[in-house]
């Protein structure tokens, strides 16, 4: 048994399984009334639990069947942290320009006064208490289309249950928002019957096959929203306003539609991007009937016990289909005078961003290869000593859009895409990720990614376009890059 409950003592059974005090959720409820009464306003309540580690894609599946609302899910399997999630205790939502620092301020509202309890020191260290997890559109100026409906310029949720673990533990957070006129015993019953839901689902449920699932039978209908020699033509025109010194980079983007017969699985989606992609950010935030989802290899940015990490990802090249290949593509990667040029802007920008963030800046001396399954890129590591009283929202408003997703200087480049790209990105190309209390929070850049309804997907992939490039050579890695949600989906071998 994973998680039981009694009326009136908490303790530890034999097999490891949390005992927890009913009652103890009925005086924290009642308290949390109490102070919404005395301070005119809802209490947000969040209570962290000790729980088995378990399969978090499992826990992925398992949350559709409590039936409690969407669900989230983020996992980089290196990291061995994964934090999956289901209902919705309160959101944040922001438009325009300024969603990102409206978000911040939001967080620090919802935050004060809140009752956060642990019940338990044996939990993951940077994942306990209350967590937000959601996103960011690229940018909020190209026109919105029915496209991404219900996913406005930013959204961050607090999901009603989130299951959060690391290496060695896991623990059960469960949020709420209370107000004056709550029946607090109510409430605290709620909960209870949600948590022994849970515990029967995990108990009666088979734990799942560790193999990826094998690729659909189903055909693939598949056509570009903008065809492919118009985007070229696109790709054309910025190598020329970029020698006319108009800027010196831009990031063109394209998508692609497939549709099948019938409705795409999304969990053996997640399962087959997660065992492919064990160094990529997977995720997946469903809003109603659509997932956005996918396996992104670049991290935006990352804050733990205040210090700041990001890394500067740009240049690509296909891996080989032999050893001698693969270091043969690599070296010429290394050594490309276009990529390291490209890699550098983001290099630059990053640098200068985090100098106003953080005290100290640090930078590795030369990019190295992070290579993936059917891609590799220069990547260089970048870290800082965040200053107090700094976010990490914070530093996603100075670092995005870097140069690897817009171009470079920013403004021009935006404002070309803006006007050439004719796509609407949505949340491609945008931050996704979680945020917890103590500045603690990740963020990764959305690639590598798609939306998902019932039997249609829309998947996105983009190029750094700059003085010397060849729209042929763009087109077919873009190709290239499609193919990991290709084969996320199970429409490639």
């Amino acid at each position: 048994m994973d998680i039981a409950f009694t009326d009136n003592a908490r303790s530890t059974n034999n097999s490891g399984s949390h005992l927890y005090d009913r009652d103890h959720f009925v005086r924290t409820f009642r308290l949390a009334t109490e102070r919404a009464n005395q301070l005119g306003r809802q209490i947000l309540v969040s209570i962290t639990l000790p729980i088995a580690l378990h399969d978090p894609q499992w826990l992925f599946t398992l949350f559709q069947q409590l039936d409690l609302g969407d669900r989230f899910f983020w996992s980089r399997s290196v990291d061995a942290r994964a934090l999956v999630g289901v209902g919705q205790a309160a959101a944040i939502e922001t438009t325009g320009p300024e969603r990102v620092s409206s978000a911040a301020t939001a967080w620090r509202e919802l935050r004060r006064d809140a009752i956060i309890e642990k019940i338990s020191t044996d939990l993951p260290a940077y994942t306990s208490g209350p967590v937000l997890l959601g996103g960011f559109t690229f940018d909020t100026l190209t026109p919105r289309t029915d496209l991404w409906q219900n996913f406005p310029d930013g959204l961050l949720i607090l999901p009603y249950l989130l299951f959060h673990s690391d290496e060695d533990k896991a623990g059960l957070t469960i949020n709420a928002l209370v107000d004056a006129t709550d029946a607090y015993e109510q409430r605290a019953n709620a909960v209870i019957e949600t948590l022994q839901r849970l515990s029967h689902a995990l108990q009666s449920t088979s734990a799942p096959s560790t193999e990826k699932p094998a690729p659909t039978n189903e055909e693939f209908i598949t056509h570009n929203l903008l065809p492919a020699e118009q985007w070229k033509n696109q790709v054309a025109q910025a190598v020329e306003k970029i020698r006319a010194g108009e800027f010196e980079k831009v990031v063109l983007a394209r998508a692609v539609q497939v549709e099948q017969a019938n409705p795409f699985d999304v969990d053996a989606t997640l399962q087959r991007l997660s065992q492919s992609y064990p160094g990529a950010y997977v995720f997946a935030i469903q809003r109603g009937s659509r997932y956005f989802m996918g396996a992104t290899p670049e991290r935006l940015v990352c804050s733990e016990d205040g210090q700041i990490q990001t890394m500067a990802l740009a240049g690509s090249a296909p891996r080989g289909t032999t050893a001698e290949e693969d270091e043969h593509l690599g070296n010429e990667l290394l050594h490309s005078e276009k990529n390291q040029g490209e890699h550098q802007f983001v290099v630059t920008t990053i640098r200068d961003a985090l100098s106003t963030l953080c005290s100290r800046v640090w930078v590795a001396d030369a990019p190295h290869l992070l290579k993936l399954k059917n891609i590799q890129h220069l990547e260089t590591p970048i870290m800082g000593d965040l200053l107090p009283g700094h976010s990490i929202l914070e530093a996603i408003e100075d670092l995005h859009p870097t140069p690897a997703v817009g171009g470079y200087p920013r403004l021009p480049a935006l404002a070309a895409i803006g006007a050439d790209e004719h796509l609407d990105r949505g949340w491609y190309a945008g931050p996704v990720g979680w945020i917890g209390t103590g500045g603690n929070g990740e963020f990764a850049v959305a690639l590598r990614s798609g939306l998902v309804e019932g039997r249609q997907a829309t998947l996105f992939a983009g190029c750094g376009i700059v003085a010397d490039s060849n729209p042929e050579s763009e087109y077919q890695e873009s190709c290239l890059k499609l193919q990991v949600m290709l084969r996320g989906l199970g429409g490639e071998k």
